[in-house]
C-alpha cells in the first residue's frame, strides 16, 4: 500500500473525530489500522489531520495517537502485517464445521504472530497496554459481582490465558477453554504456576467436559462473535450449555456479541437467547470500560429451577 483510497481516508478521519471526542489513544491505533494496515500511511494522515486542525485539543489528541503508534512501533507493524495478511474476516461462515476449522487455524497463526496482540489488537503487541484492559475487565467483574473465592468460573475462548491468571487469587477455580493448540499451549505455559487454574483444548462445539451445575461464571471476553460468524446453531448450543453447567443464580457474561456493528440487534438477540434458556438480563450491551470498546452482557440463571 502506497496511498490511501478516498473511503480509507474517510473512514480514518471518522475514527480520529471519535477518538477526540472522547476516545482511548489504543483503541483509536488498532481502527485506524483496521482502516488503513500501512503503518507510515497511517501516522502520515494522522500528522495530517493534527495539522489541519485549529483547535489545541483536537492538535494534542492527536499528539498522543502519534506518540503512542511511535512508542509501539514494532507492534503496530506487526499489527498492519497481519491485517495486510487477511488471515481474519468478517463473513458470515457456511457450516459450524467451517467455522470451527475456519478459529482453529485463526488463532493458530495469530498466536504465532504475537500473543498479546492474538487476543486484543488494542494491546498493539504490549503485555503493559492488555494487562492494563484485563484489569479493568476483572475490576468491572468484581463490581457486579460475579467473583468470589467460592465461585468456579469458566472462560469460553480463554486464548493466552491472561484473565485465568489475573482472576486466580479472586476464584476458588478459573478454568479456561480453547479450540486453538497454540493458545492452550501459550496460556498452560502463562498459568503454569496456577494450582487453581485448569486450560483445556476445546472441541469448539459445547462445554461437555463439565458437569451440570459445577460453575457458577462462565464468561467469554471476544470469542461468541466468531460463534455467530459459525452461525446461530452454534450460539444457541452454547447458551443452553451455559445454563447446564450454571449452578443456579450463576452468572454468563458475553463480551462482545458480535462484530457487525449493529448495537440494536444484538441486544434483541441477546435478550430473546435468555429468554429461551432460562436467564435474566442484568445488563444488555452497554460499554463500561474506558481502554477497550467491548459490550458487556450479564445474563443470571433463576435462583431455583423455574419447574420447582
Amino acid at each position: 500500500m502506497t496511498t490511501m483510497t478516498r473511503a480509507q481516508w474517510a473512514d480514518v478521519r471518522r475514527i480520529l473525530s471519535a477518538y477526540v471526542r472522547r476516545g482511548d489513544p489504543a483503541i483509536a491505533a488498532r481502527d485506524v489500522l483496521l482502516a488503513c494496515p500501512d503503518v507510515a500511511i497511517a501516522q502520515a494522515a494522522i500528522g495530517e489531520a493534527r495539522e489541519r486542525s485549529r483547535s489545541a485539543t483536537t492538535r494534542a489528541a492527536l499528539g498522543r495517537l502519534s506518540r503512542l503508534m511511535r512508542a509501539h512501533a514494532a507492534g503496530c507493524e506487526r499489527i498492519a502485517r497481519m491485517l495486510r495478511a487477511e488471515v481474519d474476516h468478517d463473513r458470515p461462515l457456511p457450516s459450524v464445521d467451517e467455522g470451527i476449522a475456519f478459529c482453529r487455524k485463526l488463532f493458530d497463526w495469530s498466536v504465532r504472530q504475537n500473543p498479546e496482540s492474538s487476543v486484543a489488537l488494542c494491546s498493539l503487541g504490549s503485555p503493559r497496554l492488555l494487562a492494563r484492559v484485563t484489569h479493568e475487565i476483572v475490576a468491572a467483574f468484581a463490581q457486579w459481582g460475579v467473583l468470589g473465592r467460592d465461585r468456579d468460573t469458566l472462560e469460553i475462548g480463554c486464548g493466552i490465558g491472561r484473565m485465568q491468571v489475573a482472576l486466580s487469587g479472586r476464584v476458588r477455580s478459573a478454568h479456561g477453554i480453547d479450540l486453538s493448540a497454540g493458545m492452550v499451549r501459550a496460556a498452560r505455559k502463562r498459568c503454569a504456576h496456577l494450582g487453581n487454574v485448569h486450560i483445556q483444548t476445546t472441541s469448539g462445539r459445547d462445554l461437555a467436559r463439565y458437569a451440570d451445575r459445577s460453575l457458577d461464571l462462565v464468561y467469554a471476553v471476544d470469542s461468541f462473535p466468531y460463534l455467530v460468524q459459525s452461525g446461530m446453531a452454534l450460539v444457541e448450543t452454547h447458551l443452553r450449555e451455559a445454563a447446564r453447567v450454571l449452578r443456579p443464580g450463576g452468572d454468563l457474561v458475553i463480551l462482545n456479541f458480535s462484530y457487525r456493528s449493529d448495537a440494536a440487534k444484538d441486544r434483541r438477540i441477546v435478550r430473546a437467547l435468555a429468554k429461551r434458556h432460562g436467564f435474566a438480563v442484568v445488563r444488555c450491551g452497554d460499554k463500561p470500560f474506558a481502554h477497550w470498546d467491548g459490550e458487556a452482557f450479564h445474563l443470571r440463571k433463576a435462583a431455583r429451577p423455574l419447574n420447582d
